[in-house]
């Protein structure tokens, strides 16, 4: 696995040989396979604002009215208007 992301990161992909052991084997490199990344789960749900709201939802459409009521009680930020 090591090769395949290494052989990604400098650019390769599709079925490409990166070791002598590996040759004559059909490995599938994605190109996407340098880009890998780790989060904290627990930072990033205390991030979220309507994490109480959605505790106990069961439904998409529930969890969709617990985040259109936290909206409610979030202050607008004023629109930039787009650079021309």
């Amino acid at each position: 696995m090591n090769g395949q992301i290494a052989a990604a990161l400098r650019g390769e992909f599709g079925d490409v040989a990166f070791t002598s052991r590996t040759a004559g084997s059909e490995l599938f490199v994605n190109p996407l396979m340098g880009v890998y990344f780790a989060v904290d789960l627990l930072a990033i749900a205390a991030s979220v604002g309507y994490l109480e709201r959605s505790r106990d939802t069961e439904t998409m459409f529930d969890v969709a009215l617990a985040i259109e009521n936290h909206r409610e009680t979030v202050p607008r930020r004023v629109r930039r208007p787009f650079p021309h």
